[in-house]
C-alpha cells in the first residue's frame, strides 16, 4: 500500500475507533479530546516512523476489549471499568507521547522503544487487571502477599500475571508486524510486564495516599519505557 494512503487510512481509522468508543459511551468527550491530542502529537513527531501510532491504536482497541471480558462478573464484584476519561488517556498515553517528544528532539532510535515499553505496560496493566479481577475473587498485596479484597489497589494474582503477559505480548508484537526486528518482542514484553510489577508495588505504597491511580499508571509507563530504552541500547536492537 501506498504510505500516503496507508497514512490516511490509519488518521481515518484512529478516528473512527474514538468516535464509535465515544458513541458506545466507553470514553466521555475528555477523553476524546486527549486521545486525539495523544494521537496528533504522536504522529507529527514520529516523521516517518508514524506507522508506530498503531502502539497506542493497539492498546486503545485491546483496552476496550478486554474491559468487556467477564463483565457481568466484575460488575457484580463493583470491580467493573466506568465511562474513560482524559485521566485514564493520559495515564496510559502520557508516557508514550513524552517519549515520542523526546525522539523528535533528539533522533535517538532508543527512544522509539521508550514508545514500545510504555504501551506495553500499559497494555500489561490493563490485562492484569481485567482478567485477575474476573478470575481471583481474593488477591494477594503484592508487598506482602497477604490476602485482599478484588479491587484493591496493589493486589496481584495469577490469572492477572498471566494476563500482563498477554497484554505486553500482544502489543509488543505490533513493530514485529511493521517490519522490526523481531527480537524487539521480546524487548517489549519484558518492559510492559516489569512496567505492570512497578503499577503494582506503586499502587500498594503510595496510591490514595499520595497519588491517584492515573499517576501510578503514568509513572509505571514511563519506567516502562525506560526499561525498553535502556535494553534497546544495551543490546542495539532498534524498532
Amino acid at each position: 500500500m501506498d504510505s500516503d494512503i496507508f497514512f490516511i487510512f490509519t488518521v481515518i481509522i484512529a478516528i473512527s475507533i474514538i468516535i464509535y468508543a465515544y458513541l458506545k459511551k466507553k470514553i466521555d468527550i475528555s477523553a476524546v479530546l486527549a486521545s486525539g491530542i495523544v494521537g496528533i502529537v504522536v504522529l507529527l513527531t514520529l516523521g516517518e516512523r508514524w506507522n508506530l501510532i498503531y502502539l497506542v491504536v493497539g492498546f486503545f482497541i485491546l483496552g476496550n476489549l478486554v474491559t468487556k471480558y467477564k463483565y457481568s462478573v466484575k460488575k457484580k464484584r463493583r470491580v467493573a471499568e466506568g465511562v474513560r476519561t482524559f485521566r485514564n488517556v493520559f495515564g496510559n498515553g502520557g508516557a508514550a507521547t513524552i517519549y515520542s517528544l523526546l525522539f523528535f528532539l533528539t533522533n535517538s532510535q532508543a527512544l522509539l522503544s521508550g514508545i514500545l515499553g510504555a504501551m506495553a505496560t500499559a497494555a500489561a496493566d490493563t490485562f492484569a487487571t481485567e482478567i485477575g479481577q474476573a478470575h481471583e475473587k481474593n488477591p494477594r498485596l503484592i508487598t506482602n502477599l497477604k490476602r485482599v479484597p478484588v479491587g484493591k489497589s496493589g493486589a496481584v494474582s495469577v490469572p492477572g500475571l498471566i494476563g500482563s503477559l498477554l497484554g505486553s505480548g500482544a502489543i509488543s508484537i505490533v513493530p514485529v508486524i511493521l517490519g522490526s526486528n523481531f527480537m524487539i518482542f521480546f524487548i517489549g514484553i519484558i518492559s510492559g510486564f516489569i512496567g505492570c510489577i512497578i503499577d503494582s508495588i506503586m499502587g500498594a505504597t503510595f496510591e490514595r495516599k499520595i497519588i491517584d491511580k492515573h499517576m501510578t499508571n503514568f509513572v509505571a509507563t514511563m519506567a516502562g519505557g525506560l526499561i525498553a530504552v535502556i535494553l534497546s541500547s544495551w543490546f542495539e536492537i532498534f524498532i
